[in-house]
């Protein structure tokens, strides 16, 4: 089933379901670093597939793959600049100085259990029945 997502609240619809997943396709932020730097935000995770692990009304929180990490994805007044096309959100990053930065996400549901999905347990059997007691008086 293909994503579509127009506004944060169909944003917020996608992360309920479960298998939401992430991928930063660009950052225009790390791609201006230098080839070091770009590297070691590679080897952290940054483009690496990101789960939903939590929501809050203002949060979410994300599993990283491959890495025992979080990260969190904070809204507020400031999504009124977030760009929804298609699969992809493109958050702009807000910094006092240089140019203007944005991190572009693409979006989409994966098959199966994943760790913040767990696998769903059959139903434990009922506890037997309590036998009566019988006593010295034959009650």
């Amino acid at each position: 089933m293909p994503v579509v997502l127009r506004s944060l609240s169909d944003f917020k619809k996608f992360l309920r379901k479960p298998g939401a997943t992430l991928r930063i396709v660009q950052n225009t932020f790390v791609e201006r670093q230098d080839a070091a730097s770009r590297e070691a935000y590679r080897r952290k995770g940054l483009y690496e597939p990101r789960t939903v692990r939590a929501l809050s009304k203002r949060a979410a929180v994300f599993d990283v793959a491959g890495h025992d990490t979080t990260v969190w994805l904070y809204w507020d007044r400031g999504t009124r600049h977030w760009r929804f096309s298609g699969d992809t959100v493109t958050v702009p990053l807000h910094a006092t100085l240089g140019p203007p930065d944005a991190v572009v996400y693409r979006c989409s549901l994966s098959e199966g259990p994943t760790r913040s999905e767990p696998a769903r347990r059959s139903r434990p059997s009922p506890a037997p029945e309590p036998r009566p007691v019988q006593t010295a008086f034959g009650f």
